[in-house]
């Protein structure tokens, strides 16, 4: 018995292959490298663009926009592009990323958003702060501190003549990092979009954002950011940096209860043509079935006829028969047909006896 195998070619041109998914290191480590970028460029174009360039100040803020750009371009595929415990947040609450890895994610941002404010911290030349009107290391880096009342950006420019509220600052944190994280988590959801889309879009709207909020809140939008401008920043940044948690922690559980309820997961991605590759692998599997059930039927080979073998002419695979009837009746003797032969033949005998 022979046995056929068929060989399918595969066009891996036109085929997608699908990405397998990162193990949890793999997402720690994304996340904190792409939140040390973003907050490496954020920063270092704060501190250092003004001493030599002397750009637009706006210029400076967009620069996080950028960052954002590069490191979601880059990671997004790996862990989902957060490198926001905000966004984590909202990706936990959307269900997008499990609950036992958010504290993984939290970590690696605060530790990546760290690492980055300290390198940029240790490297700042000694006679610098002196030649920008700072008094000292801490005081030329508290620019990237995020803080309300005399603290704020506003403030901090008018040497405390313009302050801001406490409920004016968290309500700005709040709205602008709920519509931060919407527009976040719309851009992702599309898992067939390209990746640089949503780069792009994330970015936009973050750098639109934070320019948006800077002269208030500083900007920051994101408790990571928050959390490293504070540490190596003046004592005060410290004891205000719980509302730059609460705030953005409180509008991305806003958003993610919005797209929950108004665009929950999972969409419907309809695509025509992979609807129409499908339909045309259906039928070529039931082609190929139907060729197969007729190459069977072809090959199977008719029984053999062995009743002419049989000298009794009744097949082996007849009906059982009845033992009285077998008994009784001889099948080796020659009976006739009608019964008057059969006793004409029975006087014959007795008379020849």
């Amino acid at each position: 018995m022979t046995s056929q195998t068929d060989t399918v070619a595969v066009d891996l041109d036109d085929t997608e292959l699908e990405t397998p998914p990162a193990g949890l290191f793999t997402r720690f480590a994304a996340e904190f490298l792409g939140t040390f970028i973003l907050v490496f460029i954020g920063f270092g174009v704060t501190l250092y663009a003004g001493v030599l360039l002397n750009p637009d100040e706006t210029l400076r803020l967009l620069s996080w926009g950028v960052a954002l750009l590069v490191v979601v371009a880059l990671f997004g595929r790996v862990s989902g592009g957060h490198f926001n415990p905000a966004v984590t947040l909202g990706a936990a609450i959307t269900g997008r990323t499990s609950w036992p890895d958010v504290l993984v994610y939290w970590v690696g941002q605060l530790v990546g958003a760290a690492a980055a404010a300290g390198l940029l911290y240790l490297t700042i030349p000694s006679g610098l702060p002196t030649a920008v009107g700072a008094a000292s290391q801490k005081a030329m880096f508290t620019k990237n501190a995020s803080g309300f009342g005399e603290h704020s950006i506003v403030g901090q420019l008018t040497t405390g003549a313009v302050t801001t509220e406490l409920v004016q600052v968290l309500l700005i944190e709040v709205v602008a990092t709920a519509l931060f994280v919407g527009v976040a988590l719309m851009a992702q959801r599309w898992a067939r979009s390209p990746r640089g889309t949503t780069a792009v879009v994330t970015a936009l709207a973050y750098g639109a954002l934070s320019l948006t909020t800077y002269s208030l809140t500083g900007g920051a939008l994101n408790p990571a950011r928050a959390t490293a401008g504070a540490i190596f920043a003046e004592g005060w940044a410290v004891g205000q940096l719980w509302l730059f948690w609460v705030a953005p922690l409180v509008g991305a559980a806003i958003a993610a209860l919005l797209v929950t309820v108004f665009a929950p997961d999972p969409l419907p991605a309809y695509d025509v043509e992979e609807e129409e590759e499908y339909a045309d692998e259906d039928l070529e599997d039931s082609e190929d079935e139907g060729h197969r059930l007729e190459l069977d039927a072809e090959s199977e080979e008719p029984e053999e006829d062995h009743s002419a073998e049989d000298p009794t002419g009744i097949p082996e695979t007849s009906p059982a028969r009845d033992d009285a009837f077998t008994e009784d009746y001889d099948v080796t003797a020659d009976y006739d047909e009608d019964d008057g032969d059969a006793s004409t033949g029975t006087e014959r005998d007795r008379t020849d006896s």
